[in-house]
This record gives structure tokens, C-alpha cells and sequence, in this order.
């Protein structure tokens, strides 16, 4: 997709680049050992994610003050839980329902409210950026919120699924070995399909189609 809109375009009114900056800087330094405890790849899985929300911020409406905190953010709460069941569920359907799923997003929750205090944000920015990520795995609660950052949140998180690291994610999540393409490929087959349900705005699914079938996740563009 080509950029026909300014890349600075979210850095725009009181949100300067320059902020924007020191708060990546601050919240890379504190998650970076945390995810490194978690799932293998997801300190990786967040930097691609917040990279995706950057451009969904440039075509769609959305606060960067509350999208890329809550990017950045989302999945620290496997650091503190044993994920052992989530990777060993053979399904997607099997996998939500894994209790370490929603501990992680319990824990990720109560972290982030320590962190966003401690580095100066406000209540209600706390409160938003927190429920976010308890409910982040669930887009249909997510979106039932009616919050175009929170739209953006989710829709960054799973466009990491369409995208080039896509497939290897799904090995690792799934804990497959190279030798199991049969599985491999079963599991991306069940990517068919979600494009309507994980994604709301035009850029997100446009991306994910795009992406998701140049890389093999897609049959075919939707």
C-alpha cells in the first residue's frame, strides 16, 4: 500500500514527535525484559505491532498517546504466567479458551497501570490504555467499545498474523517444528475467514488481505 498521506500525520496538535520519541524510548527500555520472559518472539511481535499501529495512525483516527502505550504494553502479562497450556492448545478455538489467555491479559492490565504511573500519565488515559489490554485477545469486546484507539490497538495486534513473520509465529505459538508442515499448513487455513472479524477499518483489512495473501495465509483476496 502506498503512503499518500503525511507519515508525520499522528504527531500532529499538542502530540509532538519529539514526545512521541521519549515515550517509545521509556517503554522499549521497560518492556524489552519483560517480553523476553514471555512467549518466544513476542518482544519482536511487539515492536511489528507498533510499527502497524503507527501506519494504521496515518489513515485512520486514533490517539498515538494511547494506541502505541498500549501496543507496546499488551502482551507483557505472559511474563507472569505459565504458558505452557497456550502453546501446547492444537486449535485457535482451543487456544482462547487456555486460562493462561486471560491471566495474561489480567496481570498485562495491573502491570501497565504500575508503569503509566510511574512514567507520568494521567487517570483516565491509565484507565483506557489498562482496559484495553485486559480485553485485547477478545475483538469483539474490544470493538463493542465504540474507541478508535482501541479499534487500532487490536487491529495492530493481529495484522502482525497476516504479515511476513506470520507463518513462523504460528510455529512458534504453536511450539510445531519445521517437519510438521501438514499442521503448519491446517493452522493457517484457519486464518480464512477472521479478516471480518478481527479487523473494522478500511486500512487494517486492506493490509491484512494484502499481506495474508502474499504470504500464504490467504487463499485468495477476499
Amino acid at each position: 500500500m502506498a503512503l499518500n498521506r503525511n507519515s508525520n500525520r499522528f504527531f500532529s496538535g499538542i502530540t509532538s514527535q519529539k514526545k512521541i520519541k521519549h515515550l517509545e524510548h521509556q517503554l522499549r527500555n521497560i518492556v524489552k525484559p519483560l517480553l523476553e520472559k514471555a512467549r518466544p518472539g513476542d518482544y519482536h511481535h511487539t515492536l511489528r505491532s507498533v510499527a502497524y499501529g503507527k501506519l494504521l495512525l496515518i489513515y485512520e483516527d486514533g490517539d498515538p498517546e494511547i494506541v502505541l502505550p498500549a501496543l507496546y504494553l499488551h502482551d507483557i502479562g505472559w511474563s507472569k504466567v505459565d504458558f505452557r497450556d497456550f502453546i501446547a492448545a492444537p486449535t485457535f478455538a482451543m487456544k482462547r479458551q487456555s486460562p493462561s489467555l486471560d491471566a495474561h491479559m489480567k496481570y498485562g492490565a495491573v502491570m501497565a497501570r504500575d508503569i503509566l504511573r510511574k512514567i507520568g500519565f494521567k487517570a483516565p488515559s491509565i484507565d483506557l490504555i489498562s482496559l484495553i489490554i485486559s480485553i485485547h485477545d477478545y475483538p469483539e469486546k474490544v470493538f463493542d467499545m465504540k474507541d478508535p484507539s482501541a479499534t487500532l490497538v487490536v487491529e495492530a495486534d493481529r495484522l502482525d498474523r497476516f504479515g511476513p513473520a506470520g507463518r513462523k509465529r504460528i510455529k512458534t505459538v504453536f511450539g510445531l517444528e519445521n517437519h510438521q508442515q501438514d499442521k503448519i499448513l491446517a493452522l493457517t487455513k484457519g486464518m480464512e475467514g477472521l479478516v471480518d472479524k478481527w479487523f473494522r477499518t478500511k486500512t487494517a483489512k486492506s493490509l491484512a488481505i494484502k499481506m495474508g495473501t502474499k504470504n500464504g495465509l490467504l487463499s485468495a483476496p477476499i
